[in-house]
């Protein structure tokens, strides 16, 4: 599930225009070379910015170095202090979501055995601080098998679930077993919200039930960070039917009746809604939650409307070229639009880069979509890059390469109105991130991507890492003629955005500006550059 919020530390309202504001460097000691960048606190009231490096020190010893700069970059002091580690940390070293060095919570695991019952286990969920992550390293361990309570839970066919580590919880989609009385797509038609506790003890349980037998096309939890609470499930059915089934027709006749559901974590049904999806086969791929409570998702889809989706692992298939996608919004209660767009749609409405030059458009294979956002006018704006496969010496897949990027703009209703690509030279092991920012009429959208040119092995610490160089790039589009206006890059070739868990985009609450923050290739100077977004 994808919120709707970036990692700033500023609010602004924004003109139509770009140029470099202020561009300064510094450099830090030999020392703070040798550790890492801890974290950067900005003081609104002080109008300050800190700049803090850990360092190891002696045996369970860190030295945090903090240089201090004023909201125009200018440098103010440098500070050191030598911290216990084996003692509480203090509070202005500590990150938002930190919550101690290391701990752990007992909570379930969730699986299916190989017949599809429903199988829970103990497990103990063991939380590792990584400084250079900027957030926790999550691993499990899972113990003995724990015996259901009652002989319903038994019985339950294994959909899918999701885990809540931070109270040890669980939330289950479950079906409820077939035999000879109530037939063999019991488990298709009649399902149960359930949530547990580390005890087995059954916290919610919420009946769904339908006529015919469905697949479950997407399911989806948020937050999805591991070390974050859980809130709703939503859950999206289409109607099925089992290949070489030779018994009684109990199909649902229309292919392309397909329901959105939403429970909380709670255990209350919020919404089940039925709608006709232009195709029959959508690969639903996310969801996007505004902050008013509209719902958004997409994905691929097929162009026939007589096919039966089959499964999730059918449609997730990588080599699988798509002829149309979908998007939909769900709203108070309804549906607002779902829309379908196709391949030809796509190559019309392709745009030229600043170049000139238009880039490939998108084909239905082979993208992940990293950044979502709704335009002060309700525009949506997809945005995501194309990939293959990494591989080794061997031939064989070692990950994925991350290529060109794409952007869609679509409008209020759902319509396709331009598409927007972005050639790389470099294919990347981690998809670039990506900003935007609109003007206030909506019109003008400034899209910064952070363009990794290459990576360069550092050792931070006892770790080494290969440390990725992005270039920081801002384009202005006008989004009513579709036209890239104008497109930059900073850092001169010579300094980098700054990788990892570290903020290192800002967006201004006084004024319209933004400001990237890295460091040069060596790691020796750190990077500051603000852009005036109004020229």
């Amino acid at each position: 599930m994808k919120y709707l919020f970036y990692p700033l530390l500023f609010v602004a309202t924004l003109a139509c225009g770009q140029s470099l504001d202020i561009e300064k460097t510094y450099d830090v000691s030999k020392e703070a070379m040798k550790g890492f960048i801890h974290m950067v606190n900005t003081d609104l009231e002080k109008r300050q910015i800190d700049v803090v490096y850990r360092v190891r020190a002696k045996k369970n010893q860190s030295k945090f170095i903090t240089y201090s700069f004023d909201m125009d970059f200018n440098f103010l002091n440098q500070s050191e202090e030598i911290v216990d580690m084996e003692k509480e940390l203090p509070t202005k070293y500590r990150p938002k979501k930190y919550r101690g060095e290391d701990y752990s919570i007992e909570g379930l695991a969730v699986e299916p055995n190989m017949m599809g019952t429903l199988v829970l286990k103990r497990k103990v969920t063991n939380f590792n601080w990584s400084w250079f992550r900027g957030g926790y390293t999550v691993t499990t361990n899972v113990a003995e098998k724990l015996k259901a309570k009652t002989d319903d839970n038994k019985k339950l066919f294994y959909h899918d679930h999701f885990e809540d580590n931070t109270t040890g919880t669980a939330m289950v989609l479950a079906g409820e077993k077939g035999s000879a009385k109530n037939g063999p797509f019991n488990h298709m038609m009649n399902f149960h919200f359930l949530k547990y506790d580390v005890n087995l003890t059954t916290l919610a349980d919420v009946t769904l039930n339908f006529e015919t037998p469905q697949s479950v096309v997407a399911t989806y939890g948020y937050p999805n960070t591991e070390d974050d609470p859980k809130s709703d499930m939503i859950v999206i059915f289409a109607p099925t039917k089992v290949k070489n089934y030779v018994g009684p027709k109990i199909w649902n006749k229309s292919q392309t009746e397909y329901t959105y559901v939403r429970v909380s974590y709670e255990g209350k049904l919020l919404d089940k809604i039925s709608f006709t999806s232009p195709n029959s086969i959508w690969r639903v791929d996310d969801f996007v939650l505004r902050a008013d409570g509209a719902v958004y998702f997409y994905g691929p889809s097929n162009d026939e409307q007589d096919e039966y989706f089959i499964s999730r692992l059918e449609s997730h298939a990588e080599k699988k070229k798509w002829p149309r996608f979908q998007l939909a919004k769900i709203d108070k209660g309804r549906v607002e639009f779902v829309t379908t767009t196709s391949m030809d749609d796509f190559e019309a409405k392709l745009k030229p880069q600043p170049n000139g030059k238009k880039g490939d458009s998108y084909n239905g294979r082979r993208v992940e979509f990293n950044e979502t956002v709704i335009s002060p006018n309700g525009d949506f704006i997809l945005a995501g890059q194309n990939y293959g496969m990494m591989r080794n010496g061997k031939g064989q897949v070692t990950g994925r390469a991350y290529e060109d990027l794409l952007m869609f703009h679509f409008d209020s209703k759902g319509n396709l109105v331009s598409q927007y690509t972005v050639n790389k030279k470099f294919r990347g092991t981690s998809a670039d991130n990506q900003f935007f920012e609109f003007s206030p009429d909506g019109k003008t959208l400034f899209w910064t991507y952070f363009d990794v040119v290459d990576t360069k092995a550092v050792r931070e610490l006892s770790l080494m890492v290969e440390k990725p160089l992005g270039v920081p790039k801002l384009a202005t589009i006008n989004l009513t003629t579709g036209s890239f206006d104008k497109y930059t890059e900073y850092g001169n070739g010579e300094n980098y955005v700054h990788y990892g868990g570290i903020t290192n985009y800002f967006k201004y609450k006084d004024a319209n500006k933004v400001a990237y923050f890295g460091e040069n290739k060596k790691g020796s100077s750190l990077w500051f550059a603000r852009i005036n977004i109004d020229k």
